[in-house]
This record gives C-alpha cells, sequence and structure tokens, in this order.
C-alpha cells in the first residue's frame, strides 16, 4: 500500500499528548511508520514536504520529523506539472501546500493520503469526484481492512 503522510501528521507524535484523540492518532502514525519498515507500507515524500517540515521553527520537532522521512521508499522531486495540478487543486479552496501535496499523492497514484488536519479531510471529502487519491486519518487507517 502506498502512503503519502503530510506534515500535521508527521508532527503529530510530538504534539501535546495529553488529549485522547491526539494520542492515538500519534499511536497511529508511528503504527504506519513501524509497518513500512516491514514492508506493509511504502511511505512517499517529495520536495514540498522537505520543504514545509523545514519551516518548523521547533528545532527538535523539524529534525525528529525529517528524521521520519527516512523511511520513505519513494521521493517525489518538484515539477511544473505537479505546481500546474496544484493549482487546480487549490482552486477547490484547498491551502497551496496541501495542494501540492495531493498533487503528488496523485501523481504517483498513492493508495491514500494520510493527514490529522481535519479541515482538509472536510474539504476533501467534498471534492472527492474531483481529486484522484483519497485522504484519510491515521486512525482510520489502522482501522482499514
Amino acid at each position: 500500500m502506498l502512503l503519502y503522510l503530510d506534515c500535521c501528521c508527521l508532527n503529530r507524535p510530538y504534539d501535546d499528548l495529553s488529549q485522547m484523540r491526539v494520542r492515538l492518532e500519534a499511536e497511529a502514525v508511528e503504527w504506519i511508520l513501524e509497518e513500512s519498515r516491514s514492508g506493509r507500507f511504502e511511505i512517499v515524500t517529495s520536495d514540498y514536504l522537505i520543504f514545509e517540515l523545514g519551516r518548523n521553527p521547533d528545532l527538535v520537532k523539524r529534525h525528529h520529523t525529517l528524521e521520519m522521512t527516512r523511511y520513505s521508499s519513494l521521493h517525489v522531486p518538484a515539477s511544473q506539472s505537479l505546481s500546474d495540478r496544484a493549482l487546480k487543486i487549490q482552486s477547490l479552496g484547498m491551502t497551496p501546500l496541501d495542494a501540492l501535496h495531493i498533487a503528488v499523492a496523485e501523481e504517483v497514484r498513492c493508495d491514500f493520503l494520510v493527514t490529522t488536519d481535519d479541515r482538509l479531510l472536510k474539504k476533501s471529502a467534498r471534492q472527492q469526484d474531483y481529486l484522484m487519491v483519497k485522504l484519510l486519518n491515521p486512525v482510520d487507517l489502522v482501522a482499514f481492512p
């Protein structure tokens, strides 16, 4: 199964884990990464993801999230075709970086783009007919048959 974990998802294990939902999502992300080591999942990264992770002002979080990208089995470089597709996705109400992440996941035919961003999940659900990748919360992926 080919997965693209966005910036919110990779940062989740370093968020405040006192809330049950955040803790469950963090555990799900860690499980996904662990399963990728065993070959159950293939993780996709991109120049856009590395850029976004690198903007984190918290040096410790930045280091740890960038380290997580080492589990990647496929890295997608920036390209004009991805930027063009992202502009179309952005016109649906997505942020520029979210649109780029979706474009990458579509381009390499990911099974899922995994995110903890509720707004992005809601927007993508409304645009499911237009998007070529399904977005999913990490907890839902753990429960996926």
